[in-house]
């Protein structure tokens, strides 16, 4: 089995708005959920390690929590961060049944190289893939390569891409995942975008009203 990387937590006690104590300590308050425990199980851990894992897995790689001498192979499964301070609040871990396949989203990354036939701008239109595989056959992420496009080929669909032994694809097959457009149409795009930053400013209207912290992804068990 694949090495994880590792998490050392704690059982948590403190619970509900007294959790701000844990925060002060540089502890992120968590919950592990899933089909291999019996109930949640609250715990903490460093917030540093945290965002070090964090940062190294993403959230389609399996991370193992250790607990008490136990140790939980879980996924990243919702982060909540605080709108305005970008603070981690909470996290909730899953912890599969390994035997089970799970449907999770993946980064798409781009490699090969574009022939120069192709005239155009190169863009992902779609930067995730939903997959389905057993938790321990989740990829980092799924490579489309540049290579493919062609004058006569000038978009990649989700049913083209070649996907690791063991993965299906949960998105629809037909959707677009990179594109060659043509540069008036991705000059206009950048220039609606930065219509729409003027006029909402710096902060996302979602912080001005008030926004709840984020939960930035889920996972299913099929």
């Amino acid at each position: 089995m694949a090495e994880h990387p590792v998490i050392t937590c704690e059982r948590r006690e403190v619970i509900g708005k007294k959790v701000k104590r844990v925060r002060r300590q540089g502890k992120t308050p968590g919950v592990i959920s899933g089909p291999v425990v019996s109930e949640p199980l609250p715990i903490a851990f460093d917030t540093r390690d945290f965002e070090r894992v964090y940062h190294q897995a993403g959230l389609a790689r399996l991370v193992d929590l250790v607990v008490d001498g136990t140790t939980y192979p879980v996924f990243i499964r919702e982060v909540a961060v605080h709108p305005v301070t970008r603070e981690i609040l909470n996290v909730e871990f899953y912890a599969p049944d390994l035997a089970r396949p799970v449907t999770v989203t993946v980064p798409v990354v781009t490699v090969g190289s574009v022939s120069p036939d192709v005239v155009g701008v190169v863009t992902v239109q779609t930067p995730e893939l939903a997959i389905r595989a057993l938790p321990t056959a989740v990829p980092e992420h799924i490579e489309v390569d540049l290579g493919l496009l062609s004058p006569e080929r000038t978009a990649i669909h989700a049913g083209e891409i070649p996907l690791p032994a063991g993965v299906e694809l949960d998105t629809d097959p037909d959707v677009v995942v990179v594109v060659v457009e043509e540069a008036e149409e991705v000059e206009a795009a950048e220039e609606a975008a930065h219509v729409l930053a003027e006029e909402t400013g710096d902060r996302l209207r979602a912080v001005e009203q008030g926004a709840a912290p984020v939960h930035e992804r889920e996972l299913r068990e099929s």
